[in-house]
């Protein structure tokens, strides 16, 4: 069974050779591959080779455009800074003040820098291994990409002081995830992530308002493209998790603070979660016993859409044969 049928089968709940294995490799990967961090971000053929390289060492069942937050807001027009071997930086936010919201122009995915070289890494994955691992995208969600915009004490502030300034923001951020989230499907993208990292920084009630409906609508048009869909939601979602099993996503990454089994009754029959052992003291810090059973923890706290990964990104300074461990431990579970 190769990763493309069985990450797909267990989505739909069905049986697989065993349960799939999607930590989420981004400096790892650079890393790994011996590629600077700025270069892995910037270049399509450097961040192919480097995801080639570790699904095919480590047994992760998916490749993906995953490297930093930047790609609409560069395109939008704010200044990134890429440091040859270090994180992208947004040198300031591009929307200062309200009435910069003039500069916030939804961009045609050819006539942009950051989003054209997603799609580039897309045609390079769809070369070689369409229809034999996954192929995921990557867009921002209307929230993450406001905080990305403006700020996240502005944008947080803005949501009680202007909140037609963040709905306007919001509107043409969402227009803009779904024309890039289009071109990646036809590029060959599998599977849309959709980040949204920041929404666990609020409440129920400020959830269903004001990001919910951003997210559905998202969601809702990369089911209407063909493809399916990744959420990711950073930090502790618990008091959320009720409003996002309403999304509609096909996958939900959760973070390791969050309690599985409870998630998994929320979203029974509907979403397959994707986590959620801590990545730092289990997976990088720990020994091979310590993430053994972590991972079988997961399986048993999980249903049988559960998906195995680590709560957030693979640490870039995860020993090799931690990572290793994960799928030997999955191939060792076996059939489910």
């Amino acid at each position: 069974m190769n990763s493309y049928e069985r990450l797909f089968r267990r989505m739909e709940g069905k049986s697989v050779d065993r349960i799939p294995n999607l930590n989420m490799l981004m400096s790892f990967a650079a890393k790994y591959a011996n590629i600077p961090y700025g270069e892995f971000c910037l270049e399509p053929k450097s961040m192919a080779e480097a995801n080639i390289m570790c699904y095919e060492k480590f047994g992760i069942d998916a490749v993906t455009t995953m490297s930093d937050p930047y790609a609409e807001t560069g395109d939008f027009g704010a200044e990134i800074e890429y440091p040859y071997d270090g994180n992208p930086i947004c040198i300031q936010p591009l929307l200062k003040e309200y009435s910069d919201v003039k500069l916030l122009k939804v961009r045609d995915i050819g006539d942009s820098n950051r989003m054209y070289s997603r799609i580039k890494t897309i045609e390079l994955y769809n070369e070689n291994l369409k229809g034999v691992c996954p192929i995921i995208g990557w867009v921002e969600g209307a929230f993450g990409e406001l905080i990305d915009l403006r700020g996240i004490n502005e944008a947080m502030t803005d949501i009680f002081d202007e909140p037609e300034f963040v709905k306007e923001v919001m509107e043409i951020c969402t227009e803009q995830a779904i024309i890039f989230a289009k071109a990646q499907i036809k590029a060959g993208a599998d599977i849309i992530g959709v980040g949204d990292a920041a929404a666990s920084l609020v409440g129920e009630s400020f959830y269903r308002k004001l990001i919910l409906p951003y997210e559905k609508k998202i969601i809702q048009a990369i089911h209407d493209l063909g493809a399916k869909t990744k959420l990711h939601i950073c930090g502790n979602t618990m008091p959320i998790l009720e409003a996002i099993g309403e999304t509609g996503s096909d996958i939900f990454d959760m973070d390791w603070m969050v309690d599985i089994k409870a998630a998994c009754s929320i979203f029974k029959g509907r979403t397959s979660i994707s986590g959620n052992y801590d990545p730092v003291e289990i997976l990088m810090r720990g020994d091979i016993d310590t993430i053994k059973k972590a991972v079988i923890n997961c399986i048993n706290m999980g249903d049988e859409k559960t998906i195995i990964s680590a709560g957030c990104e693979v640490p870039a300074n995860t020993p090799e044969e931690n990572l290793l461990a994960v799928n030997q431990m999955l191939i060792e579970f076996g059939k489910v």
